[in-house]
């Protein structure tokens, strides 16, 4: 019997819930952050950090593919004993929890300056945690159900953009590498941060129903945030000067203040409430991801009593800290450095390790 049987998604929620964990607080401020580094050439660092991430998806599956009935902490175990494990779970639960603390804190700066400027953060902690838990305290089956609500009703969402090319002005694109590849390639560890989630595969994958079409999987969810992350680019840049867009924190809801419609008002605010979901099914599975690795070590199947002890550490160190815009900032730029030695770098190790290791015991045999 399938030790995760209980919990199998199917293809299309393991690819919603790689599209909208890569889609979460990377989407608003992408545009600005790259365009710092390449320019209006930032697309070109767009579509190399999509390469990038998705060579990464691929050794993950590859060296998944080895045990396929467990996660990458089962992984480590059954390939170099429980010591490997224990130490795996460790750098995996503080990954996630921090990816987590990082993306939920910017969720709570969003709230706090567009939609409820006037609410103690404290409060808006509490009342971002409730609705959440009740989606947290479930299995990765009702993540993947969570996030094919969550598609169906934002998937209208990409195209309003469109509207804004009217006032678009395309030679803002031209010429192409005007600066040359220098620029494009300092804008690429950007974009390798803003695609992060896709390392979610290292423990939905023993969940996935049908594990031979994982790699297609990775692919579309990729594929599907490159393109939603190329319609913002371009519109951003063919909206905004040059010199404009590095001048905006988030571009892409500023950009919206032009979006208008005779029934409502700011839909920059009816925007970005939606967009909540979006950036909950980004922490809602690292959060799981962290508690999953902190219950296995301790042998335990039900996460949930881990679930409560995080919320409660969430909620306590806003009692005694609460980030700013700057703070949180650098917290991403460390997640990016983080991100991209445990994302990109190490699955490329683990896929060569894992195979040297076969090879060597199949020779000893």
């Amino acid at each position: 019997m399938k030790k995760y049987a209980f919990n199998e998604i199917t293809t299309w929620q393991y690819i919603f819930l790689i599209f909208t964990s890569e889609i979460g607080i990377g989407v608003l401020p992408f545009p600005a952050n790259v365009a710092r580094y390449a320019g209006t050439d930032n697309w070109i660092s767009v579509i190399l950090g999509w390469a990038l991430i998705t060579a990464a998806s691929l050794f993950i599956i590859q060296a998944m593919k080895r045990y396929p009935d467990g996660t990458l902490l089962d992984l480590l175990t059954n390939y170099w004993g429980k010591w490997a494990g224990m130490a795996g779970a460790i750098v995996v639960a503080l990954y996630f929890a921090f990816f987590s603390y990082v993306v939920f804190s910017r969720t709570v700066i969003y709230v706090k300056a567009w939609l409820l400027p006037q609410t103690a953060e404290l409060m808006l902690v509490v009342l971002l945690i409730v609705p959440f838990w009740f989606i947290a305290r479930s299995g990765v089956r009702v993540h993947g159900r969570f996030a094919e609500f969550v598609v169906l009703i934002c998937c209208w969402m990409p195209l309003i953009f469109i509207y804004v090319l009217g006032d678009a002005e395309w030679l803002h694109l031209l010429p192409v590498l005007k600066e040359g590849w220098g620029p494009v390639l300092k804008g690429t560890p950007e974009m390798v941060f803003t695609f992060l989630g896709f390392e979610m595969t290292f423990v939905l994958y023993p969940f996935l129903l049908k594990k031979n079409r994982a790699a297609i999987g990775v692919i579309t969810g990729n594929t599907l945030a490159l393109l939603v992350y190329l319609l913002l680019d371009f519109t951003c840049l063919v909206f905004y000067s040059p010199d404009e867009i590095s001048q905006y924190n988030e571009p892409v809801i500023s950009l919206l203040k032009v979006v208008e419609f005779p029934f409502i008002e700011r839909f920059e605010i009816v925007f970005l409430a939606l967009y909540l979901l979006l950036i909950a099914l980004t922490w809602i599975p690292f959060t799981y991801c962290c508690v999953y690795s902190t219950s296995w070590m301790l042998g335990k199947r039900d996460h949930r009593p881990h679930l409560i002890v995080f919320l409660l550490l969430l909620v306590g160190s806003y009692c005694f800290y609460q980030p700013t815009f700057r703070a949180n900032n650098k917290m991403i730029d460390w997640m990016g450095k983080f991100g991209a030695g445990f994302a990109v770098v190490f699955p490329l190790l683990l896929w060569m390790l894992v195979a040297a290791t076969d090879r060597y015991r199949r020779t000893a045999s």
